[in-house]
């Protein structure tokens, strides 16, 4: 008997010892980013089977035409069980990382008192035990100023929304690295050919108006973007099969979900449109257009072959500023036609408000009237689609021209957008005393913004007649 409990106390010494090891160990260690990735139902990737391996790939935003950076490839597996307080699930990049400490440079020398940015979270699933694969996607945010004391998150990678596939038998052997072994991984790489960034800052038209007809009231637009408030840049990430071999391809689009820059901004504009004037607010700003193609590997990088399953990602990745002030402006008449054509091609005209003389709807409620409430959710559409099939020399396709990524602004209780349309009727001798009948252009593509499907606006492009 005593022989059992001298056993027993040693195996709860050793048990205490382990603890306390890993807890010195954790609170000796540099600073880091830390990532635990779980399920859409808290469980970690690590254990959504008996056998499993999770691969990850964590691409770091940066504010130059490269858009991305690769921080991270690795993979996360189920501890042994002597290791029983470690869950596997969690990603660890040093902030001392080579790859890490370029990236946040790049971001000093565009905003050296510190911007919200983005982190491209990949996943694949492997699940041995039941042939599975499954792949997911999240974003992590935060402060290029606040981050030297590492971060520490988790993340709900939701691995059923996008389709599964059979797990190829061969992947299981080597330890995954893109920098050689006899591993077999997955790998997301920008297709150039098919993308488009821009390295400089261009004239990025927010809301447009088109005051139509003769026999129209004078109509006032503004858009308005207070410092009080976060503004966000949001990302959309789109997917499909064989996305580059399609003139129409069937695209499964995401927005609003997520974003990839985020300050402390403020701007204001705003247009007065007589009868048949048209007019337009734009802000500088450096937009994207990533056409991704995932790729499956033996050993490196150069040796891949595509599987076939592609995405999309449309965003901002920098914006001009003086201080916290947008710079941009407002313009008589309607952007370039070639860019109009594009986003007259990727949108549909829909019915949104009357306003009778005097009247006035914010852009929400536009937005809200015209498509549902989660439209007004993903804000401002930016028509980054129909600008990038214009401005990338024939790279992009047309079918991208109904793309568009939102902007909107945070508090701690609600997501909006600023700006609205007012009707003045006859004003000055101008204009005749008639409602209004405001038209709304959105995406001829359906987009998952939160718990809705929906037609975002894309521009804003509004019609009054």
């Amino acid at each position: 008997m005593a022989s059992k409990r001298i056993i027993g106390a040693l195996f709860v010494a050793f048990l205490l010892i382990g603890t306390m090891g890993a807890y010195l160990t954790a609170a000796l260690r540099p600073p880091a980013i830390q990532i635990a990735l779980v399920d859409e139902k808290g469980r970690p990737l690590t254990e959504i089977s008996k056998d499993v391996e999770v691969q990850v790939q964590i691409d770091a935003l940066v504010p130059t035409r490269e858009v991305y950076r690769t921080v991270f490839y690795g993979d996360l597996k189920k501890p042994s069980r002597l290791k029983f307080w470690d869950s596997g699930n969690t990603v660890r990049i040093p902030l001392s990382d080579e790859k890490l400490q370029s990236v946040l440079k790049e971001w000093r020398r565009a905003y050296p008192e510190g911007i919200g940015s983005s982190l491209m979270i990949s996943v694949w699933v492997l699940d041995y035990e039941n042939g599975k694969l499954y792949r997911g996607f999240a974003v992590v945010n935060y402060n290029t100023s606040k981050i030297a004391k590492g971060l520490k998150k988790t993340v709900k990678i939701n691995i059923h929304r996008l389709p599964s596939s059979s797990l190829k038998a061969s992947t299981k052997n080597g330890d995954v690295t893109p920098l050689g072994s006899n591993r077999q991984f997955y790998y997301w790489k920008t297709d150039w050919d098919l993308s488009w960034s821009s390295s400089n800052y261009v004239e990025v038209p927010v809301l447009i108006v088109d005051n139509k007809y003769s026999d129209s009231g004078v109509v006032n637009a503004w858009v308005d973007i207070s410092k009080s408030y976060y503004t966000r840049f949001g990302l959309t990430v789109a997917y499909g099969y064989k996305i580059s071999e399609k003139d129409t391809p069937s695209l499964d689009i995401y927005g609003n979900d997520f974003y990839t820059i985020e300050n402390k901004f403020y701007f204001s504009r705003s247009l007065l449109l007589a009868p048949d004037e048209k007019g337009y607010i734009y802000i500088y700003a450096k937009p994207y257009h990533l056409h991704q193609k995932e790729y499956y590997c033996t050993a490196s990088l150069n040796n891949c072959v595509p599987t076939g399953e592609e995405r999309v990602q449309e965003g901002i990745n920098n914006v001009s500023v003086s201080g916290n002030e947008i710079l941009g402006g407002s313009r008589s008449g309607l952007p370039d036609s070639i860019i109009m054509n594009q986003i007259y091609s990727g949108t549909d005209m829909s019915y949104a408000a009357t306003l009778g003389v005097g009247d006035s709807k914010s852009l929400a409620l536009l937005i809200s009237d015209a498509s549902g409430s989660c439209s007004a959710d993903f804000g401002i559409g930016i028509p980054i689609g129909a600008l990038a099939v214009v401005l990338s020399g024939g790279a992009v396709p047309p079918w991208a021209a109904g793309l568009s990524a939102g902007i909107y602004y945070t508090s701690s209780s609600s997501l909006n957008i600023y700006g609205g349309i007012q009707n003045y009727g006859e004003w000055n001798g101008v204009g005749q005393d008639v409602s209004e009948y405001i038209y709304v252009g959105t995406s001829t593509y359906t987009y998952h913004v939160g718990t809705c499907d929906t037609h975002v606006p894309v521009g804003i492009y509004i019609e009054s007649n």
